[in-house]
This record gives structure tokens, C-alpha cells and sequence, in this order.
């Protein structure tokens, strides 16, 4: 359920102040004339096609018919509420000429309408009207007329211009319609006639332009809404719609006199398709707007007050989707759309305020469709592939290459390339000769060989005999492959001088008999110049140079379609550029949007050779890149309908000269290979950058100069191609090709993640602390961050300075705020890790079946590794014992000298300590499998005593456990833990709970702070899929739980498949891998980083490692990453580090680490520790406070609880890591904190950015 409010502004309410008439008179004293636009049924009467109804349909569209629609509903509310005159100067439709009917007089004469207004001393007069614009065109929006100037009313005239301000709020307010202009709160569209159409007439003595406003009575003509706009037609035609733009008039012109207000008020909504357009050639929509979905038809939507049914509204077949519910007293309602079972049921709050409607566009969901995913990533631009690359590559910081050999494209003599694509090892090339006549090659790169494609059918001459600026201009790829190229030409309106030519886009389609260089072209589509029909698709100006430059987005059945538009025939002008986007769809142009670029660029600064790009950083972006200018990128935003710059590249970077770049991905990165030049001897080169967070943050990965050389500067161009991890780049120079690649060379890789530990703040002296920590392998770069626990916010960055692994930094009292609590993090950098790398594997251990990691910063044993060893023996490295050891992050053991912590374990393989999981707290708790020694032991790691969990329980001697008759575990196999301090969870594995030894019931313990547990479990029970065997793993995560066991080849099942994922939400599992499960999985061994969403789990001998991602349902969505072979056998358990190392131990007693791939290696780790600098002295001040949110999930509201007074509580999207909610704390301990407008998923809560908290939105 949603709830929304969405109500009138506050401008409304301020309405009423501008209007009071001159008179100050009252509503039922006023007199109220009301002009229904038109009101026949003949050519002037604005009759347009609908999808349902042909012209000359007099139930179809007529602005006749909707003007009066509007004006009854405002005749009929002024007079009920005791306007003392209301005149209509019609009540029917069809009416050619003035004539009375049922003795009701009918007037549509507009001379005869300002007679009327005359003879009867009107006070306010309105007349209402729909506009027009290009039929089809996006523009919507209303407009307000009154006779006179911008500046001043018409003589005879007091207040025209102020009613119509006044009521401009009201006019506007309608959220269910797309406007194109005048959306912000404190824009207006009143104007005065005569500027508004540049002349006037004068009849009665009145000067004004239109003839309905030539009268003596203040007053203004509206234009609703434009009916040429086919949404909004479409709308007009539900009566309902109709009726409330006239109850919006009506509250403008009571508000006007001060007249009297509803104690009700009204919804209205519409109800669409959330995944398809409608597609009809009389739908053409505004693109990424509401209008973009399609409308339902006989939907019947139910309103709902406190659990009854109160009224229903059906919409109607006239493809808009609306529906009204009118005069319902004030208060919460709630909107369901549950009648049809066609869709995902769906139900939305709203409430209902006195004398206004609220809104509400409401998206359904086929029900044969998945839901779409409010958190799912944006979309890529699919022209950027992904290469085919094992699944652990992920991008490096530098890349070394070789030159390889250089070559001379044959057939390229006297010709300028104006265009190069590298595609399926090819080069397709454009090029022109002096005359710009086209010539269009297919080149091989490596020997320069090339081929003249077809140019057949492509059309040369011009306009009234005038030559083209281009015959092709430009040539662009879709997805799949379709070679398109089009004209550049002026689209002008009629006998506009500057027409050169009709609009031209062509094809080159290959086929499994003809290979695409051996292709024809056809035309795809036009654009005829010489006509004001074709202005708005080709840039909206009275002359049009367009496609100069073309890009293209998606297959060629539906693609977008870019290119540049400005005013005029040249490139000496200073008009201004304009983007253009069109959606083409089965050789059809769907949709277009025509958007100013930056204002201060124009032609003259971009040139005739800029070329045009499709950005790989975004959908509707475009880079342009030429000889007088640095790369600059835009993007279109279709719904606000602007161009909106990002920064591009340096200019320090790459000389303005060069151009020519490409773009690619790589692993999850997107690479630019970018020409360089350099004019003081012509010599060309190739610099590769990553650019994923954007051109303006691009990182050179390598440069090689001194390629290619030529006479004077040539066009030029640079592509990558990706071949697993290898990388080939290509330069072209005039008509010359350099190849270099990354081939036979080790590059720089990074060996494992790196993290920060042993963060310590040390006082030193009385004006300063010493902050220190360590890092597992030695940083790059190395800061400290000090955060104002108040705001949350970085207030100083100071860099550290160390080496082997040892940093610290310095804080002066004189760098920041006396008196103020801070806390400080450490970041760190270190090199990619470019694959999945081996950094040490060890034989350490007899029998090892369990590994853990401390995980929680604010834990003293933050970064520790525990490994638990079941049986005594020798090994390379010495005797070891039956217990758990400890391990420093570093790698050195730390262990006590008894590490059994003084349980007495049986000295059986695989019995105990089998499994162990760490608590947020330190606490280790490890399972046993015995049968004597059964159940789950608490290991304390400051004392390292080991005690029982179920420390009163009695064994049956088959290892049942129970206290007082309870039953309370058993035999357990496996062992995990989640949440902190009160909230904390223990979950295992019980081989005895199900009497069965095949199944193991999962149990969970809500054991908190405790270390004794003597009840039942608090859950216990074995899902849909569940745990068979004994080796076997389970990791809790917020959400659920992930379980691993071992499976024969061939043996995995949904019942008992290798790996599984239990949701909370659901109660069940919901995701088994049980359909890829092709190998064994010996022996269960399971990690999972909720953080990233990483799970890696013992198969085929090796680790299988998935990213995963919870949908709106809890539902996770997994994609297989890698799998990589192990020189360990078996596999036992698996765990992650803070920075998402795994560690690996096995049955032939070896312990493993392996540093994963990341493009990121960088990280921060925040420290336990909060300072103060006082006026007189430093004082350190040790965070110990407890902090809890509850309940944990939450749907609505959670309360927050901390130890220290609550200063800030910020949000963030476990996912994505963006802000979700960021507000003020109270002051107190505890704070209630509203979620509801947060969407289901994994959140992390920072308390004074102190206390991080997990918290599930459901």
C-alpha cells in the first residue's frame, strides 16, 4: 500500500488576496457570465480524430462538446452555491448559428455573446476554450487571456488581469495531465491578448484582439489544456475530466468573491499499464512522462473507507484511464485495484481535503508479468556490450602494451574519413571526396585491405535543385547490428529559403545470404522539408540543419534515434544547438523531443566535424567530440525536456585537436580509448581511461605516444576490443591503422582486498591526538577521515604516512571545533585485484572444519580469524591440538596456549569444534556434532573459556538435549549468527530436532546478550529446501538465511539441493541452485558478504562464487559470477573478511586465503573510538553506549535506541549505499523514526555515524 497526499499549493490559499474586485463585492451579489467555447459541429469547431471515433463523429472529439462539458459543471456549482447571476450563453451542442431552444436562447455569435455580456453588467466573465498546436505534438499546457497588453488591461477594464492571476492556481492544478510548460509553483501563463498575438481590433469601443473579449466585463478566455496533444484528447473525451476543470474555474472564481468553500472534496486518478506504452499512431506521448503508459479501458476502481466499499468508478473506453470520485468529506481513504484479477492487486491510501482534488497516477502490473523492482539498478546502454570474459576479470589501474604492426588502408587516396566504426573486427568507414560525394568501405585493420559498399538508391538531389549538406552525413549502428546512415539537410517551413532537401535515414541489413558489406540500402524513413508540418520533429525552429551527426540506441525494430539540429544552413551562425531524439519503432517515428543544448555553445564553437557519440555512462546521453572542441557529454532529459551538460574530460588531458574517441566495457567498467596528437610534429598516439564515474573522474590506464605520423592534421579515431583479458587497441590517422595490445605482458595486479585494523587514538600532549592503524597488505594511499558525529558529514581529510602496513596520522586541536564530538575512520587504498588470485595457502591443521572473521569494527577483535581443528596431530608447522585457533589479521597466531577453552572435546574428526560463527560482540560459538558432546558452545575471546549453551540441559545419550522435559538442540552440524547486542540471533543446524538423521531442522535462537539458553528454540523447523547432510554450512543474513551442503553429482534436488536461500518475509526457501547444480559440492562449505551481495560456496572441487540482489519480493536474484578450482580437498568452510577476502579450510588440514577480483580496491573502516577537544584540554572519549532499532523488520515506523543521546540517524540502501533518509535526533535516547516511504529491502542505520545498525524495510 501506498499513501499519498497531493493538494493544490499554497497559492491558493494567497489567491484570493490579489483578487478582490474594486467593488469588494460579494458572491451572491456577483453576476457570472460563462462562454462555452464554439458550439457546433462544423469545420471550425475543432473535430479531430480519436483511436474509438472518425472525424464527422459527433460523440467524438469536438471542442464544442468539451468546452460545454466544463462550463455546465461551473454554471451549475456557482449557481448551487449562490452566485446572485449566472448566464450560459449555450446549453446544447450543434448549435451553426444564435437561436433559442426550449426557450433557452443559444448564442455562439461572438458579437452577439459581447452584446450579451453588455446589456447584463457582468461582473466576471470567463470563456472557455481548448488550444492547439501541431497535431500530435507534446505541447500542453493551459493559457489565460484578457484583452489588453502584457502591461495593462483593456480600456474599460479594472481587474481582467488579476482575476486571471487569481486564478491561475486553480486553473493549473491538475496532476493527473502532462504539461510542458509552467510546472513550477510560481510560474503563470496570463497574458494580455493584443501582445500575446501582436494586434487588435476594436468593436463597441472595446481594443482587443479576440472577439469574445470585446466587451466592458473583467474577465479573461481560458485555454484549458491543448487538444492537439493526444493524451490529453483523449482525456477530454471521459465527461468526468471534463467536470473538473470546470470545478477548478468554479473554486477560482468563488475564491475570487470571497464566495463560500466545499466541506468536500474530490479524487481524481488515472490507472495504467506499468510496463507498455499504448501504440497507436493517434497516441503519440510525451516521452518518460505518465502519458508513456498505457491507459486501462473498463477498469473498475474501488473506494474504500475504513474497510467498506463506499463507491466504485469504471473508467471508460476512450483509452485515458480516468477515474473520479466526487464530494467525499475529508480523511484518509484507501483507492483498490483489486477487482480485476488481470493485474497484481495493488491498494493506495489517500486523503481526501475540503474544496480541492487530489491526484494520484497509479501504474498496475500485468499479472502474467513480474512487478517491476523499485530497487533494481539503472539500466545500461545496451550497445555497450559486455565481452565475453571469465567471470573473476575485473578492471586493473594501469595496463602496459606493445606495439604491433602499422598499416595503410587501401582506397582511402584522396579521401577525408568523416566516420569509423570498428565492429566484428572491421572497420566501416565514411568518407568523402571534395565534392562530398560519399564513399562507404569496409577495411580490414590488420592488413588495411578494403571493400566499397553499395550506395544504390541513395537519393543526391535536393531541394528546388539545391545540393544536400551532406547525401550522407553520418553512419551509426544498432544493437543488433543494422548499418544506418542518413542526409544532413535544412527542414524549413514553407518557402523558408534555407530548404535544401528532404530527410533521408537508410539501412544496410545483412542477412544468413547476404553478408552486410554486400548490402543494399533502403530507406527507412523521412522527413519532407518545406512544410511548418515537419518543424517540430526536425528541432522546432523555422529552418533546421539537421543530422550533421547521428547516434543510435537499441535494435533496429525500436531504437533511438539522435542527432543535432540548429537554425540556418551553416556553421558560421550563432542560433544555438538543439538535440533531437526519435523513438522509431518498425521503420516508424513514434516519438520525438526536440531540447535546447547548453546555452553557451553554439554552432560556431562545435563545428562541422564534431561528431556525435552514444554515451556508454547512461541512457540518453550523447558525447561530442571534435577538432575545436574537448569531449563534452549531454544528456537528454525527456522529462523535463532539456539537455543537460556533464563534465567532460579534462582539457589538460588531451589536446582540444584530437577526437575521435570510442568507448567499451570492460569486466564492470566502462574503458574510453581516446587519439592523441600533437601538432608540433604530427604524430598521433592512444590513451585508454576508465571513465565509470564519469568522464570528468576519468583515470588513465596507459598512454602510448608516437604511433603514427602524417602530413598536417587528419581525422582520426581509437577503438578497444576486449579479448578475456586482454585488451587491443586501435589508432586510425588519415588513411593509416597502429594496433597495440596488452597481450604477453604481466600486468599490474593487486594479491588481495585490503582493509584497515588495530585502529587506536592515542593522546598526544595536550593539543593533539595520534591516530594509528594497520592494513593487511600496504596501501597506495592511506587518510584518516575525522566526521562530526552531529552533522555526519567529513569536516577534515588528513593524510597518513607509513609503510609495511603500519599508518598514522595526526590531528591538531587547531584543525577543528572546540567542544564538539568526533569520530574518525580509516581509508585505504591499495591496487586492483584484477582475478581471483591465491595469496597463501598453508598446512596448518589435522582436521579443520570451521573458519570464522570478526567482522565488527567496533569490536577489540575486529579483523580476527578463528579456525576450528577437531582432531590433534602433526603437521609441517608442528603439533596442533583439538580447539579453536586465533589468527591476527596479518596471519599471526595469536592463539592461548589451551585452545580448547577448556571444553573437552572428543578428538573425532568433523565432531567439535565443527562450525563456528562469530558474534558482533566477540562471542564464538562453535557446534558439535557428537553424540556425547552435542550442541552449540559459547567461547569467550577475552578469557577463552568455553561453556555449553545449554548449560542444564540432560543428554539422552543419543545427543537429544533437553532442560526440565524441553526439548532445546542437538546434534549440530552447523552453526551462524546475526544482529548485535539484544537483537542478536543464533542459528543451527540440528541432525536431531527432525528424529530423522536425513533432515536437519534449522533452529534459530533469540539469545541476545546471553550465553546460556534453556527453552525451546525460537524457531525451529526445515523449509521447502533444506539441509540433508552433515556437511553443511549456514550463514544468516538480515533478510534470511543462506544453507550449503554437500551433494553428489546428479544428487542435488529442490528438496535438498547444494546451496539454498531461506527469506524471512516468505517463511520458505525461495531460491535453490538445484537447476545448476552439475557438479558435487563436497563438503558444504558457505560465505556470504551481505554488502556486496556475494556468496561463494563449495562445488566441483572448487568455489562457485554468485552476486545476488533481493527484489521487492525478498526474492533474491542471483548471477553466477566464477568458478574457480582449489588446491584444497575437502572443502570444509568458508569465510569472508571485512573487505571480502575468503579464507578456506579444508580436510587435509590446510587453511587458504584468496584475494578476490574487485575494480575498487579502496575501503574505509571506521574506528570505535570518539574524541573531543576541549578549551583547555584533549579529552578521548570511549564510545560504549548500546544502540537497538525494533521492531527489526519494520513496515511503517522503527524506534531507535542508543546509550548516548540520539544526534542524527541516517539511512542508506544496503545495495547501492545512496541515502535513503537522513533527519535530526531528538536529543533523547530513543527516537521514533518514520519508514514507510521507503521502499522493501536491506538497510544499514548510522547513529551519530557512531553505531551502524542493519535494518529490513518490509
Amino acid at each position: 500500500m501506498k499513501y499519498i497526499k497531493y493538494i493544490l499549493s499554497a497559492a491558493v490559499c494567497l489567491s484570493a488576496a490579489i483578487g478582490l474586485t474594486a467593488e469588494d463585492k460579494a458572491f451572491n451579489e456577483a453576476r457570472i457570465y460563462v462562454n462555452p467555447g464554439h458550439g457546433g459541429w462544423g469545420s471550425g469547431d475543432r473535430n479531430l480524430v480519436t483511436i474509438n471515433h472518425a472525424l464527422g463523429d459527433t460523440t467524438g472529439f469536438y471542442e464544442t462538446n468539451t468546452n460545454l462539458r466544463k462550463g455546465l459543471q461551473l454554471y451549475h456549482d456557482l449557481v448551487d452555491n449562490g452566485a446572485a447571476k449566472v448566464m450560459l450563453s449555450r446549453t446544447r451542442n450543434g448549435i451553426e448559428d444564435d437561436t433559442t431552444m426550449d426557450g433557452v436562447p443559444q448564442i455562439v455569435n461572438l458579437s452577439a455573446i459581447c452584446e450579451d455580456v453588455e446589456a447584463n453588467n457582468i461582473d466576471y466573465f470567463i470563456s472557455i476554450h481548448s488550444n492547439a498546436a501541431t497535431e500530435g505534438a507534446a505541447t500542453n499546457y493551459p493559457l489565460v487571456l484578457y484583452r489588453g497588453t502584457d502591461d495593462a488591461v483593456g480600456n474599460g477594464l479594472v481587474d481582467a488581469k488579476n482575476m486571471g492571476l487569481a486564478a491561475w492556481p486553480y486553473i493549473n492544478n491538475n496532476g493527473i495531465t502532462y504539461k510542458s510548460h509552467y510546472t513550477g509553483e510560481d510560474d503563470s501563463n496570463v497574458r494580455g491578448d493584443i501582445s500575446f498575438m501582436g494586434g487588435s481590433l476594436t468593436t463597441m469601443g472595446y481594443t482587443g484582439y479576440y472577439g469574445v473579449l470585446r466587451h466592458g466585463a473583467d474577465g479573461y478566455l481560458i485555454e484549458g489544456c491543448f487538444h492537439t496533444y493526444h493524451p490529453e484528447r483523449h482525456r477530454l473525451l471521459n465527461v468526468d475530466y471534463c467536470r473538473q476543470e470546470g470545478m477548478r474555474y468554479a473554486r477560482a472564481i468563488r475564491a475570487w468573491f470571497n464566495g463560500p468553500t466545499e466541506t468536500t472534496g474530490d479524487i481524481m486518478g488515472t490507472v495504467k499499464n506499468a510496463l507498455h506504452p499504448l501504440e497507436n499512431n493517434l497516441y503519440s506521448y510525451k516521452a518518460a512522462s505518465m502519458d508513456a503508459y498505457a491507459p486501462l479501458n473498463e477498469f473498475t476502481v474501488r473506494l474504500m473507507k475504513d474497510g467498506q466499499e463506499i463507491a466504485t468508478y469504471t473508467t471508460d473506453k476512450e483509452y485515458n484511464g480516468v477515474f473520479v470520485f466526487e464530494k467525499l468529506a475529508p480523511g484518509k481513504y484507501t483507492l483498490d485495484f483489486t477487482a480485476s484479477p488481470d493485474w497484481h492487486p495493488y491498494t493506495e491510501e489517500i486523503e481526501v481535503v475540503a474544496n480541492t482534488t487530489v491526484f494520484t497516477n497509479v501504474r498496475l502490473t500485468d499479472i502474467n508479468e513480474e512487478l517491476p523492482d523499485p530497487d533494481a539498478p539503472e539500466p545500461e546502454v545496451e550497445y555497450y556490450t559486455h565481452p565475453e570474459q571469465d567471470g573473476d576479470i575485473a578492471a586493473g589501474n594501469s595496463y602496459e602494451f606493445t606495439p604491433g604492426e602499422t598499416v595503410d588502408i587501401q582506397g582511402l587516396e584522396g579521401l577525408t574519413v568523416r566516420r569509423a566504426i570498428l565492429r566484428d573486427g572491421k572497420y566501416y568507414v565514411l568518407a568523402h571526396d571534395a565534392e562530398r560525394t560519399p564513399h562507404l568501405m569496409v577495411v580490414n585493420p590488420e592488413d588495411g585491405t578494403s571493400k566499397e559498399m553499395s550506395l544504390e538508391g541513395l537519393v543526391t538531389e535536393g531541394f528546388n535543385g539545391k545540393n544536400m549538406s551532406w547525401t550522407l552525413s553520418d553512419i551509426a549502428f544498432t544493437n543488433d547490428g543494422v548499418l544506418v546512415g542518413t542526409n544532413s539537410v535544412v527542414i524549413g517551413r514553407e518557402n523558408n529559403a534555407y530548404c535544401n532537401g528532404d530527410f533521408y535515414m537508410y539501412a544496410w541489413k545483412g542477412d544468413d545470404t547476404t553478408p552486410l558489406e554486400d548490402a543494399k540500402p533502403t530507406i527507412v524513413t523521412t522527413l519532407p522539408t518545406n512544410t511548418s508540418n515537419s518543424l517540430a520533429q526536425a528541432g522546432n525552429n523555422y529552418s533546421n540543419l539537421i543530422a550533421n551527426s547521428i547516434a543510435i540506441n537499441g535494435n533496429f525494430d525500436e531504437f533511438s534515434f539522435y542527432f543535432d539540429s540548429h537554425a540556418g544552413d551553416a556553421w558560421n551562425t550563432n542560433y544555438g544547438l538543439r538535440h533531437v531524439v526519435w523513438t522509431m519503432k518498425d521503420g516508424t517515428m513514434t516519438n520525438y523531443e526536440a531540447v535546447d543544448a547548453n546555452a553557451e555553445y553554439d554552432e560556431t564553437m562545435f563545428g562541422e566535424d564534431a561528431m556525435m557519440t552514444l554515451s556508454p555512462l547512461g541512457l540518453n546521453r550523447i558525447i561530442f567530440d571534435g577538432s575545436q572542441i574537448s569531449t563534452k557529454e549531454f544528456e537528454i532529459s525527456l522529462a523535463e525536456g532539456v539537455s543537460i551538460e556533464h563534465p567532460g574530460l579534462n582539457d589538460d588531458e588531451v589536446a582540444v585537436e584530437a577526437a575521435g574517441s570510442n568507448y567499451f566495457r570492460y569486466a564492470d567498467d566502462i574503458f574510453m580509448a581516446t587519439p592523441t596528437f600533437n601538432a608540433d610534429d604530427n604524430s598521433y598516439g592512444v590513451n585508454l581511461y576508465n571513465i565509470t564515474d564519469g568522464l570528468d573522474k576519468a583515470e588513465k590506464l596507459a598512454q602510448v605516444d608516437n604511433l603514427l605520423s602524417t602530413e598536417g592534421r587528419q581525422p582520426m579515431n581509437a577503438f578497444g576490443v576486449v579479448r578475456n583479458a586482454d585488451i587491443d587497441l586501435y589508432l586510425m590517422a588519415g588513411n593509416k591503422i597502429a594496433k597495440v595490445t596488452t597481450e604477453g605482458i604481466e600486468q599490474a595486479t593487486e594479491m588481495a582486498r585490503i582493509f584497515a585494523y588495530n585502529l587506536k587514538t592515542e593522546k598526544d600532549g595536550e593539543d593533539a591526538y595520534t591516530l594509528s592503524f594497520n592494513t593487511i597488505i600496504p596501501a597506495t594511499e592511506a587518510s584518516v577521515n575525522l566526521i562530526n558525529t552531529h552533522t555526519g558529514e567529513v569536516e577534515l581529510t588528513i593524510p597518513a604516512t607509513g609503510a609495511d602496513c603500519e599508518y598514522t596520522a595526526t590531528v591538531q586541536k587547531s584543525d577543528v571545533a572546540e567542544n564538539t564530538n568526533y569520530t574518525w575512520e580509516a581509508a585505504v587504498k591499495a591496487g586492483n585485484v584484477t582475478s581471483f588470485k591465491e595469496f597463501d595457502v598453508q598446512q596448518l591443521f589435522t582436521s579443520p572444519y570451521g573458519i570464522a572473521v570478526n567482522n565488527n569494527p567496533a569490536n577489540v577483535y575486529f579483523g580476527n580469524v578463528y579456525v576450528s581443528n577437531t582432531t590433534e596431530g602433526e603437521t609441517p608447522r608442528g603439533n596442533v591440538d583439538v580447539g579453536i585457533y586465533e589468527y591476527s589479521p596479518n596471519g599471526i597466531n595469536i592463539s592461548p596456549s589451551d585452545v580448547s577453552a577448556g571444553i573437552e572435546w572428543t578428538g573425532v574428526a568433523g565432531q567439535g569444534p565443527r562450525r563456528i560463527a562469530v558474534a558482533a560482540d566477540g562471542r564464538i560459538f562453535a557446534s558439535d556434532y557428537s553424540t556425547e558432546n552435542a550442541g552449540i558452545y559459547v567461547i569467550d575471546p577475552e578469557t577463552w573459556t568455553g561453556t555449553p549453551l545449554f548449560k542444564d540441559a540432560v543428554n539422552d545419550g543419543n545427543g537429544s538435549l533437553t532442560v526440565n522435559g524441553t526439548y532445546v538442540g542437538g546434534r549440530m552440524v552447523a552453526v551462524g549468527v546475526r544482529g548485535e547486542g539484544e537483537s542478536t540471533q543464533l542459528y543451527a543446524a540440528d541432525a536431531t530436532a527432525s528424529g530423522a538423521s536425513w533432515k536437519k531442522f534449522v533452529n534459530r535462537y533469540d539469545i541476545g546478550t546471553a550465553s546460556e539458553w534453556s527453552t525451546a528454540p525460537s524457531y525451529s523447523a526445515a523449509a521447502s529446501s533444506y539441509i540433508g547432510n552433515e556437511n553443511s554450512s549456514i550463514v544468516p543474513v538480515s533478510t534470511g538465511f543462506w544453507a550449503a551442503q554437500f551433494r553428489g553429482q546428479g544428487s542435488s534436488s529442490v528438496a535438498n539441493p547444494c546451496l539454498f536461500y531461506f527469506s524471512d518475509e516468505q517463511g520458505d526457501a525461495v531460491y535453490d541452485t538445484s537447476e545448476i547444480d552439475d557438479k558435487e559440492s563436497s563438503n558444504g562449505a558457505l560465505a556470504v558478504d551481505e554488502k556486496t551481495g556475494t556468496v561463494a560456496h563449495s562445488f566441483g572441487g572448487g568455489v562457485r562464487v554468485f552476486h545476488y540482489r533481493l527484489n521487492y519480493e525478498g526474492i533474491p536474484q542471483v548471477e553466477l559470477l566464477f568458478e574457480k578450482p582449489l588446491d584444497q580437498t575437502p572443502l570444509n568452510s568458508f569465510a569472508f573478511d571485512y573487505a571480502g577476502n575468503l579464507y578456506v579450510v579444508s580436510g587435509d588440514g590446510k587453511i587458504g586465503f584468496y584475494g578476490m577480483p574487485t575494480n575498487d580496491n579502496s575501503i574505509t573502516v571506521p574506528a570505535k573510538d570518539q574524541i573531543v577537544f576541549g578549551f583547555d584540554s584533549v579529552e578521548e572519549i570511549e564510545s560504549t553506549a548500546k544502540a537497538s532499532v525494533y521492531p527489526n523488520p519494520a513496515s511503517d515506523v522503527a524506534t531507535v535506541t542508543a546509550g548516548c543521546p540520539i544526534e542524527r540517524i541516517a539511512i542508506y540502501n544496503a545495495a547501492s549505499g545512496a541515502e535513503a533518509l537522513n533527519v535530526a535526533g531528538n536529543g533523547q535516547n530513543e527516537m521514533t523514526i518514520d519508514v514507510a516511504g521507503l521502499s522493501k529491502g536491506v538497510y544499514i542505520v548510522r547513529i551519530n555515524n557512531v553505531h551502524t545498525l542493519k535494518l529490513i524495510k518490509r
